[in-house]
């Protein structure tokens, strides 16, 4: 009989969907773990047959697949939640969504950024991209990983020129352009300082390029970071069509759109990533179609706009004409990290294009890869790849009644249904709760770390009924 290989982690009785090659699911499957990486994957039996390990899982009939990936995640943003309405500025003292982010110590960002990590994990995620809004990065880093999640970190801030956010309303503020200087020599300065993460291959956290994007980047600085992006093999990011005022703004400035720009100038291939695209022209959908970058749709903030009855949603259309489409959750001040897919999949059914549970699962995970340029090593499970995977809570009443396991885990199976997560072969969540951490001393120190930012800046709540003490 042939010798069993060695695991430190199976888990069994699973629903194992993959998201590999084949789409394959095994109806009562298992996954064996050593180190950081699957080293077994198949139905129950045959799996059972090829391995022994030092800790077995029941899944107890469990769904189990990658971990989620949020594309495009501005870390600290869900911490203002129940102060800014949808416009983002506080009707007390007219403090807007820029001068919060700009007050934001060092101490307010790891807290944030432990916050928002146990949020993503507890929804089924095990990797997001911070959209290159954070101050103290290392910080951050070192905060990620303490709660066990990969993440991508970018340099703050990357932008020479802000004439644009005159038109962009709350994102406007001098105490942020004070903190994050639109200066070009700055920017090529700092440019890349999170590429060194890369030197690293089996760590959690990654470094990319990212620009804020929206007109912020001079051409000079466009072609700066696209050059440095492909030099390191890294992606490059940036905000574009986010909303009509502004985009429509630097269409009458550039003489065309700000795509047909940017393909002109050369810095759109499969190696750059484009967040938000709200705002697309006809020539805008071909131009993406042509130079294949990925698309980062952030649905719950698109919808929050209130930009739905005059520019039609074109997701849908670029994901049909086959451009790598994926999700984020952008900052999630008004929602939860686990809405984005049924968002998605309601808009779309807005717009008569219809975004199936398949198409769905696909785009927050091997497509979020794609984007994220970790496609290799995370994003769908099979032999070789990061052990990056979730269970699903078997005994939740959303896991019934469990006929179609696809459709479940797209749209019904979502916020707060994690009973374990692994994040490179660590388990870092079991039984729906950390392991890593003291998950209620860090909601203590997140509820007191926003009253001291709600107090330093004047702040009040948005909430508009009497309060009793």
């Amino acid at each position: 009989m042939k010798q069993k290989t060695h695991s430190d982690i199976l888990i069994k009785n699973a629903i194992v969907i993959t998201i590999d090659k084949d789409r394959t699911v095994f109806l009562n499957g298992a996954v064996a773990v050593k180190g950081s990486k699957i080293i077994d994957i198949g139905h129950e039996k045959e799996v059972i047959q090829r391995v022994n390990s030092n800790k077995t899982i029941d899944a107890c009939g469990g769904i189990l697949h990658p971990g989620f990936i949020d594309a495009h995640n501005h870390i600290v943003g869900a911490g203002c939640r129940g102060i800014f309405e949808n416009d983002s500025v506080d009707p007390i003292s007219g403090v807007n969504f820029a001068t919060w982010k700009a007050d934001v110590t060092r101490e307010d960002e790891v807290i944030a950024t432990k916050l928002t990590s146990l949020q993503l994990l507890h929804n089924g995620y095990t990797c997001t991209v911070e959209a290159g809004t954070v101050f103290d990065v290392e910080a951050v880093a070192e905060a990620s990983k303490e709660v066990g999640i990969r993440m991508c970190l970018a340099d703050p801030y990357v932008w020479d020129t802000v004439e644009i956010m005159k038109h962009l309303g709350s994102l406007e503020s001098p105490k942020l352009f004070n903190r994050a200087p639109p200066n070009f020599n700055h920017c090529i300065k700092n440019l890349g300082s999170q590429l060194y993460l890369n030197k690293d291959p089996g760590g959690l956290l990654h470094g990319y390029i990212c620009l804020y994007g929206l007109g912020t980047a001079s051409d000079e600085l466009e072609l700066r970071a696209k050059e440095m992006a492909d030099e390191y093999g890294v992606v490059l990011h940036q905000h574009e069509a986010y909303e009509p005022k502004s985009t429509n703004h630097e269409t009458s400035r550039l003489g065309k759109t700000r795509i047909s720009h940017l393909a002109k100038i050369g810095v759109l291939d499969k190696n750059s990533t484009l967040v938000h695209m709200n705002i697309l022209t006809n020539d805008d959908l071909d131009i993406i179609e042509q130079f294949n970058p990925s698309v980062v749709w952030c649905p719950s903030q698109f919808l929050s706009m209130g930009i739905s009855d005059k520019v039609k949603c074109w997701i849908p259309e670029l994901y049909k004409r086959g451009v790598n489409v994926t999700l984020g959750s952008d900052s999630a001040r008004n929602s939860s990290i686990g809405d984005e897919a049924l968002t998605a999949h309601l808009v779309a059914m807005n717009t008569s294009q219809r975004l199936s549970p398949e198409k769905i699962l696909e785009m927050q995970t091997i497509n979020a890869a794609q984007s994220a340029g970790l496609d290799a090593i995370t994003g769908s499970l099979s032999v070789g790849k990061r052990a990056d995977f979730v269970v699903t809570n078997p005994y939740s009443p959303d896991a019934y009644p469990g006929v179609n396991p696809v459709q479940q885990l797209a749209l019904t199976n979502r916020a707060g249904h994690s009973w374990i997560v692994v994040v490179n072969g660590k388990i870092v969540l079991e039984n729906g709760i950390s392991t890593m951490v003291d998950e209620k001393e860090i909601f203590k120190k997140a509820n007191f770390s926003i009253n001291e930012r709600i107090d330093r800046l004047g702040l009040s709540t948005a909430m508009k009924w009497p309060v009793l003490n």
